[in-house]
Parts: structure tokens; C-alpha cells; sequence
């Protein structure tokens, strides 16, 4: 046992380091340790720039998309209230706890179905009459065509412009021209021109 504590002495002396190996090997420990938390640092420096520079190009990006969106938005022209494109107009309201329903037509509408009863309106039929009595109040005008006495009221009369029988001359008996529109109401009672009074009917 002696002998191997004292060859394992003998090693340990063998193997001890000198002060200056062990101040070389001390500094060495300490430059590669340097290293070490130096490139731990540059790592750790580079990982950070990368996150904020990603950071920063994502939020840019998220920035010009809703530039661009905002701008997108600006320039959608709102959809215009337009009534016109519609026939007709339901309403639905409460007046006094009544509920009312209203329905109206449009004016596009209503312009066109004006138009096609003026254009009936219009539509003139010409008829002939005989004049065999007049009052101050009405016309009383048989009819060539037909065993039909027309009475015509002043109040047309005097819509027509019809000149009274005295201011025109005109005699009983005298042929008059009637012009019709297709619901038979009269738009003109012509009288002849004086001298020349017909009392036939053609």
C-alpha cells in the first residue's frame, strides 16, 4: 500500500504544472470565455435587429395596406338615393294611430300615361250639327250624323271662345263643325264666316 501511495505521489509531482503554465492556461480560460460571451452578444444583437427589423417592414407593410384601404374608400362614390328607377312608391305610415297606406306612381310614369291621354285627347273627330235653339245659359245642336240633341252649357262655351249668336250673325238652322276628341267631348264649335251660312248638312 505504501508503495502505491508513494508512486501516485511521485505522479502528482510529475504532473504538477508550474506557476507560469498555470497562469497561461488561466489566461487562455479567460480569452475563451471572452469569446464566448462575445459571440453570445453579437448572437443575441443579431437576433434582436432581426426581430425589430421584421417588426418594423411588417408594420410599414400594415401601414400602406390601410393607406391604401383608407384611400380605396375614399374614392367608392356612395350609392345615390334614386327614386326613378322604381314603377311606384309604397308608404306605410302611422297618423294618429291610424295606420295609412299610401301608393303613389312615378312622375316618369305619370308623364307617359298624361302624354297617351293627351295624345286621345288630341285625336280629333270632326262631326257636323245644325243650330236650332240657343239661350243665354246654352247651345242646343242636332246632329247630321245621328237623331241626337246636343245641349252644350255656357260653361263650355265660353271654354270653346264660342261667340255669342248675336256678335256672330248666326241664324237658326246654321250648320255648325264640331271637332271630338275619342271620349266625345268637344274641343272647337266652328262657325261659318259671315255670308257664308250653310244650313244643309253635308
Amino acid at each position: 500500500m505504501n508503495e502505491l501511495e508513494q508512486a501516485y505521489s511521485n505522479a502528482k509531482r510529475q504532473q504538477r504544472m508550474s506557476a507560469k503554465q498555470t497562469r497561461r492556461l488561466k489566461r487562455m480560460s479567460r480569452i475563451e470565455n471572452r469569446k464566448h460571451t462575445r459571440q453570445f452578444w453579437l448572437r443575441t444583437t443579431a437576433w434582436a435587429t432581426s426581430c425589430c427589423a421584421v417588426a418594423l417592414i411588417g408594420s410599414l407593410s400594415l401601414q400602406n395596406t390601410l393607406n391604401d384601404f383608407e384611400l380605396f374608400l375614399t374614392k367608392i362614390e356612395p350609392a345615390e338615393f334614386n327614386t326613378e328607377q322604381y314603377q311606384s312608391i309604397e308608404t306605410h305610415n302611422l297618423v294618429e294611430g291610424e295606420y295609412l297606406t299610401t301608393i303613389a306612381q312615378q312622375k316618369q310614369q305619370l308623364d307617359n300615361s298624361l302624354e297617351g291621354a293627351k295624345a286621345t285627347l288630341t285625336e280629333i273627330h270632326q262631326t257636323y250639327g245644325k243650330l236650332i235653339h240657343s239661350e243665354d245659359g246654352a247651345w242646343f245642336i242636332a246632329d247630321c250624323q245621328n237623331a241626337t240633341l246636343i245641349e252644350v252649357r255656357k260653361s263650355v262655351l265660353d271654354e270653346l271662345n264660342v261667340p255669342k249668336m248675336h256678335d256672330a250673325q248666326l241664324e237658326q238652322g246654321v250648320l255648325l263643325a264640331l271637332s271630338r276628341n275619342n271620349q266625345g267631348q268637344l274641343l272647337k264649335i266652328a262657325a261659318p264666316t259671315e255670308g257664308n251660312n250653310l244650313h244643309a248638312c253635308p
